[in-house]
């Protein structure tokens, strides 16, 4: 147990050790513990390493070519995709450096660790990227849905904001008959506020013509 006086002097110590104190010290002392950056953030990483993030770019503009992501989230969607990728080769080529290594040298445990390391976190980014792209093909898949819904809302000549995380493909693909575009326009209709109000209205009226009614 540390004594009294052994306490006090740690403190007086503290006060001559309180870490970096210039910006550029700061920015050295916070990327310490980054070695790989695998399971670092895009600012961590991309801070000191200028190189990685052109490779970013250049991958993020080939997928968002292809995955045409619109609105703010599938935005959101597609940039956990496409970093999570981004991370997974990294990981990938990280452990066919390290195994170039350890085939050299078998007998290297520490050689044996870091290709284990490596092989895990690429697997799983590619989770994570797997379940990113799954989730914006679900967002646009009701994207696209909810276009034949705004296109019979035309037809009865209103317009209703329908919400993005609606689950229109879902909806429509339990049941096609009960589930057309016509149908689901009728219902989504319900999200109108004129609609709600008439509706209000004529329960009122109901209710008042049969007070008794339960």
């Amino acid at each position: 147990m540390s004594s009294a006086a052994k306490i006090e002097a740690n403190r007086k110590n503290a006060k001559f050790s309180t870490g970096p104190k210039t910006a550029e010290g700061k920015t050295k002392s916070s990327t310490n513990s980054l070695t790989h950056g695998l399971t670092s953030s895009p600012e961590t990483i991309f801070a000191t390493q200028p190189a990685e993030a052109e490779r970013y770019t250049e991958l993020k503009e080939a997928l968002q070519l292809q995955c045409l992501p619109e609105g703010q989230l599938e935005l959101q969607a597609f940039e956990r995709f496409a970093f999570a990728t981004f991370q997974a080769d990294r990981a990938r080529c990280l452990e066919v450096d390290t195994q170039t290594s350890w085939l050299n040298e078998p007998t290297n445990q520490i050689l044996f660790q870091q290709m284990e390391r490596f092989l895990k976190l690429a697997i799983l980014q590619e989770r994570r990227a797997d379940k990113a792209l799954t989730e914006l093909s679900k967002i646009q898949a009701d994207r696209i849905a909810t276009m034949d819904i705004h296109h019979e809302l035309y037809t009865f000549d209103k317009t209703v904001d329908i919400p993005a995380s609606l689950p229109v493909a879902a909806m429509r693909k339990s049941n096609l008959y009960n589930t057309s575009p016509g149908i689901l326009a009728l219902t989504i209709l319900g999200l109108n506020q004129d609609v709600k109000d008439l509706i209000a209205q004529k329960r009122k009226n109901r209710n008042e013509a049969s007070p008794n009614r339960t």
